[in-house]
């Protein structure tokens, strides 16, 4: 090769080198004249809404297909709403359209979102998110639907409008910064770190995790109390301390923001979605919290869990949510009728939420050297006002003086907030034909393991126990419960000599402490038109037992209807069978120990006295009751072994309650009824 046809081989490559890097260079300088235009005309199409959109900077990258655009600053037609962003960078995407644009990877650097005015209640909220990193990314061009922020909701739903329009399979935000002030009063601000959100389709995010959350604010000032207008001196109150919470990881599954867009609608949700519960959280699962007060009270928990929390939009309208928070500013000073307004509106919003479970574990507060903690707190069950359950278990307390208190378990069944809301609303003090809504506001309470402090002097450390507390009624007949079941066991405290008797014979045998337990079951037979009322008992441990089986015999089903329909019945009900048993525990024998030491006399010899007595009485009866002979022998054979003695009453024929429960002559008793008795030795 010659060393001319080598050079112009070498020239030739050079001229190939030098025309594609001018081709590249003319590429590139093409492709930022072209992606200019591309954004230029963009921007121009959210101006023609009324918007003010800028941005000073558009950049291509062929080598990554990348659209980089700076200092984008867009301002919504009212001036509401605004938006800047410092950097935004779209790798791997196609051309916009209509204002929309899909990319592999969405960068954004420096983003700030602000609203004022009506779009945030009055105030002003403000949003800064210094990176924010989105993949296989379709929405909006622009973060704020521009003209979408006016309303009483209008900062939700300009973030819930453009999540529906929005498709990504991941957004990452590794911290996020919020200041919330409210129209003549104090900010508020709240911050996110590391949240990302996988599976967002149209208003639906497949899961959301957040590291953490904190939060602040100041609450408002009490009102003054209502005195203070009419001239009087009223107490002063220190201004409430800031409060500031965290949360320690937060996972939220099957997220549906459907119901809350619809929530935020214009004019107020509207249609048959508005009335029916939407799903909002599948399931939803923190880490530890804390919530402190400066100068006040502190709140914590190891974990919340919740689960399908749905809620009715139509009970969350803007109006009932504005006269809601009107209200609660003015308590306690609320009139008559705005206490009523309020207890209905508060009915109406938790009406409007339902869920399955909201589980709460290791619950603490602590507030002036008070301490509270509560293993487990859990709600079964709500809709349309009615909560299945609530149960707390492990329940601890101490006193700034030292004193404890626990509980076992507290379970509460079937809370009614509809009939709770009437009852409150009553005037002054429920009366009592309007308290029998108590009935209907709960179906049953249990307690167990409750421990107290009680007492003063030597003793102040005895605790009062409960071992069980547990009550239930129910029935459909009406407002009155057809079944009632009542149990208090294991109740145990000091007891002194001033508690009287039985007690007094317990504390000179040196009982100082006494244990009762009572119980009541009644239950009304449709069909028999009986309500049978057994058993009664009250025992005093170490003492005695007395259990009472009783019935009322024609009733009619009318009576369980409400107050007038019980007081209409009563002049028809007749009294049925009843048996008396009576146990001896121990209190015979420290009777007959004491009062014979008080006598001077041996217990053998006060026992016959009071055996011959009773004989003698038993005598002087049978010539006003044939029963009385047998009755009389039972309770004798009682005293000299005490055992177990039981005495029955049979009607002898229709026994109208009324007329018994209202005459104060023994004699009409012996003449209604048959009497029998007998005594068991132990």
């Amino acid at each position: 090769m010659s060393r001319k046809f080598g050079l112009r081989i070498a020239g030739a490559i050079g001229l190939v080198a030098v025309l594609c890097v001018a081709g590249w260079y003319g590429f590139l300088a093409w492709s930022r004249t072209k992606v200019r235009a591309e954004v230029d005309a963009v921007f121009a199409g959210i101006r023609d809404t009324g918007a003010k959109a800028s941005f000073t900077e558009a950049s291509f990258d062929p080598r990554e297909m990348g659209v980089t655009v700076t200092g984008i600053s867009i301002l919504s037609p009212d001036g509401s709403a605004r938006l800047k962003v410092d950097r935004l960078s779209a790798r791997g995407g196609e051309r916009p359209h209509d204002r929309r644009v899909a990319v592999d990877a969405l960068d954004l650097d420096g983003v700030e979102i602000a609203l004022t005015g009506e779009a945030a209640a009055g105030g002003t909220i403000t949003y800064t998110l210094p990176q924010v990193m989105i993949d296989r990314y379709n929405g909006p061009m622009t973060l704020i639907a521009a003209g979408e922020g006016n309303g009483p909701f209008g900062a939700l739903r300009v973030a819930l409008r453009q999540l529906a329009s929005t498709t990504a399979a991941k957004v990452t935000i590794p911290e996020a910064h919020g200041r919330i002030a409210p129209a003549g009063a104090a900010p508020a601000e709240i911050a996110y770190r590391n949240l990302a959100a996988e599976g967002i389709n149209a208003g639906i995010i497949r899961s959301l995790l957040v590291d953490s959350i904190t939060f602040a604010f100041t609450p408002p000032p009490e009102p003054a109390p209502a005195g203070a207008a009419q001239g009087q001196t009223a107490p002063v109150k220190a201004a409430p301390g800031r409060v500031t919470a965290q949360v320690d990881g937060f996972v939220a599954a099957q997220i549906d923001t459907a119901p809350l867009l619809l929530m935020t609608q214009p004019g107020g949700p509207s249609g048959k979605a508005a009335e029916t519960y939407g799903r909002i959280y599948g399931k939803v699962v923190t880490g530890p919290y804390k919530v402190t007060q400066e100068n006040g009270p502190s709140h914590g928990a190891q974990s919340v869990l919740l689960e399908n929390v749905a809620i009715r939009p139509a009970s969350f309208d803007a109006q009932r949510v504005a006269a809601l928070d009107a209200l609660s500013r003015k308590a306690p000073n609320l009139s008559l009728e705005d206490s009523r307004r309020l207890a209905e509106l508060s009915r109406d919003l938790v009406g409007g939420i339902a869920f399955t479970t909201v589980a709460i574990s290791n619950a603490t507060t602590e507030q002036q050297g008070e301490k509270g903690k509560v293993a487990t707190a859990r709600l079964e069950g709500l809709a349309n006002g009615v909560l299945d359950g609530a149960t707390f278990e492990g329940v601890e307390g101490v006193t700034p003086g030292g004193g404890a208190a626990k509980m076992a378990r507290l379970a509460v069944r079937q809370l009614d907030f509809n009939q709770l809301a009437r009852l409150s609303a009553e005037a002054d003090a429920p009366s009592p034909l309007s308290a029998l809504v108590l009935f209907k506001v709960l179906s049953g309470v249990e307690l167990k393991g409750l421990e107290v402090p009680y007492g003063e002097g030597q003793q102040s450390n005895e605790p009062v126990k409960v071992g069980t507390f547990a009550l239930s009624w129910g029935g459909s007949l009406g407002a009155l419960p057809s079944y009632f079941d009542f149990t208090l066991a294991d109740v145990s405290g000091p007891i002194t000599a001033d508690d009287g008797e039985p007690f007094t014979y317990l504390v000179q045998a040196g009982i100082t402490r006494a244990t009762i337990s009572m119980g009541l079951k009644a239950a009304y037979d449709i069909n028999d038109r009986t309500l049978t009322i057994a058993p009664v008992t009250t025992e005093v441990k170490d003492a005695f037992r007395v259990n009472l089986e009783s019935a009322l015999v024609d009733v009619p089903d009318a009576a369980f209807t409400d107050a007038a329909g019980f007081l209409a019945a009563l002049p028809v009900v007749t009294a049925g069978p009843v048996k008396v048993t009576l146990t001896d525990l121990g209190l015979a024998r420290l009777m007959f120990a004491q009062l014979a030491a008080a006598a001077g006399v041996s217990e053998d010899a006060y026992r016959n006295e009071v055996v011959a007595l009773a004989e003698g009485f038993a005598d002087e009866l049978k010539t006003v009751s044939p029963d009385a002979a047998s009755v009389g022998a039972a309770v004798v054979a009682f005293l000299r072994k005490p055992g177990t003695l039981t005495v029955t009453a049979t009607p002898k024929g229709r026994v109208p309650l009324l007329a018994l429960a209202g005459s104060d002559d023994p004699s009409v008793v012996l003449e209604a009824f048959s009497f029998s008795a007998t005594a068991t030795a132990p």
